[in-house]
């Protein structure tokens, strides 16, 4: 059944010529008026179709988004009915028959709800209608609103697509480089991530080259369901065009790859850092290396550790090539690697933190590590462990009631551990960022043990007595 919705407003313009010329006030002018045009409503209704853009036939630019059942008219023949429709904030053109352009409605939806292509979105619209002449416009009125149902266009996107290519083989059934989102819907979040090495089979080629197999193919050797690369840092969805390559810049160790699937963008960024640099120093005998971890390969470094006197940091754990150490003609914190003399620091246990970008180091002491939970009995008191230099523990041995617990830094939240990936039972994986309260599910007297090194190496053993 057809609605139909009814235009508010009819419009009469009347056009009134004067003159100046002097007339006698006793005896006034009769001055022509010219007819006045006139100038009527329409109506509309709504077609009670749900559009789908990703099934338009080839070729069709066009969908029809409403009925216009009676157009307006004008008494002067040299003005014709114009339409535009409303849908949010914008404004779009729509030809006589009630037909916008594809694109136009796309636009609209992806701006307002996103392109996900297998949800149904159902939005108000109003017809605005005008008659012109060409250089009058004319608003006869705006319809009152209607719905229209359409799904926007968007490619088919798997949620996870692998790397194959000269960094591990071309092997097509190795899942090691994973490209994927935060795990929402690939239409939610459309871009796509993923790091890869600069391998010895890349550095020997001068290149990184692959293809990216979705992962519905992974496996299967089929190559031409891959994604292929287009020009200019596009690609395509049907495997029509050439493989990546990304030329590898000097000093590169990784590259961050980004995806954005629904714009067929990509990019690759070199990541010139290493996963880890080394502490060594007087407290171990300038004997034993301490790494220090930089999670996102940023250049930023952090770990934990006894320092006592002079230290210095370098690249590697087995030889001193490229160390760094205090700019002897700079501010405390300052590194360099040439000409550079040992950091410095009074014994104790230190939050140790590196930022290679910004060629700078800093300590801050770690005066207490403690118990904090109900555990305690409570959230406002803490348990305090001792640090023991030859076990490398924060150690303690207390009683404990069954409950929740974690360990902070100073007496601070600032810093706290708790069990990595959301686990409450994770004591072997502790993480300071956002750690969940590790669940002790008996009372008891217990000897603690805690293991703080570097993000990925921390852990805590707690043994009954």
């Amino acid at each position: 059944m057809i609605k139909k919705i009814f235009l508010s407003l009819t419009c009469v313009v009347a056009l009134v010529a004067c003159t100046e010329d002097y007339k006698d006030w006793t005896t006034p002018a009769k001055v022509e008026q010219p007819a006045a045009a006139t100038f009527t409503d329409g109506t509309v209704a709504t077609t009670g179709v749900s559009i789908n853009l990703n099934t338009l036939p080839a070729g069709q630019d066009s969908v029809q988004v409403v009925n216009i059942t009676t157009a307006p008219t004008a008494s002067d023949a040299a003005y014709a009915p114009v339409y535009t429709i409303n849908l949010g904030d914008f404004e779009y053109d729509v030809d006589a028959t009630g037909r916008m352009a594809a694109a136009d409605l796309q636009e609209y939806i992806a701006q307002t709800f996103g392109r996900n292509p297998n949800i149904l979105r159902t939005f108000n619209a109003t017809l605005n209608m005008w008659v012109s002449n060409g250089g009058t416009n004319i608003k006869t009125g705006t319809s009152a609103p209607f719905q229209i149902q359409a799904y926007a266009k968007a490619p088919f996107i798997e949620q996870k697509y692998y790397i194959t290519g000269n960094i591990n083989g071309w092997n097509n059934g190795n899942k090691d480089y994973e490209l994927t989102n935060d795990g929402s819907s690939p239409y939610d979040n459309p871009t796509f991530t993923c790091r890869v090495p600069v391998t010895d089979d890349a550095v020997k080629d001068g290149i990184i080259k692959f293809k990216v197999t979705p992962e519905s193919k992974i496996g299967t050797g089929d190559w031409n369901s891959c994604l292929a690369a287009g020009e200019k840092g596009t690609f395509n969805y049907d495997n029509q065009g050439s493989d990546f390559v990304v030329e590898i810049e000097k000093n590169a160790k990784f590259y961050d790859l980004t995806f954005k699937m629904l714009d067929q963008t990509w990019e690759a960024k070199a990541v010139k850092f290493n996963e880890y640099i080394y502490e060594i120093g007087n407290s171990h005998g300038w004997s034993s290396s301490m790494p220090l971890r930089s999670p996102s390969f940023d250049g930023k470094y952090q770990g934990y550790y006894y320092l006592d006197g002079g230290f210095k940091f370098k690249p590697n754990a087995d030889n001193w090539n490229d160390d760094w150490g205090q700019d002897p003609n700079g501010e405390e914190g300052k590194l360099v690697q040439e000409g550079e003399k040992d950091c410095n620091a009074a014994a104790g246990f230190y939050q140790i933190d590196v930022d290679l970008s910004a060629m700078k180091w800093s300590i801050t002491k770690v005066n207490s590590i403690s118990i904090i939970g109900t555990v305690n009995g409570n959230w406002d008191t803490d348990t305090d462990l001792t640090y023991n230099k030859e076990t490398g523990a924060w150690e303690g041995t207390t009683a404990l009631s069954a409950g929740a617990m974690k360990f902070r830094m100073n007496h601070d939240w600032t810093i706290s551990w708790g069990g990595a990936n959301g686990d409450p039972t994770a004591f072997d994986n502790l993480t300071q960022n956002d750690g969940k309260d590790l669940t002790l599910a008996e009372a008891g007297t217990y000897k603690v043990q805690l293991y703080i090194a570097y993000e990925g190496n921390n852990k805590v053993v707690v043994t009954k007595q």
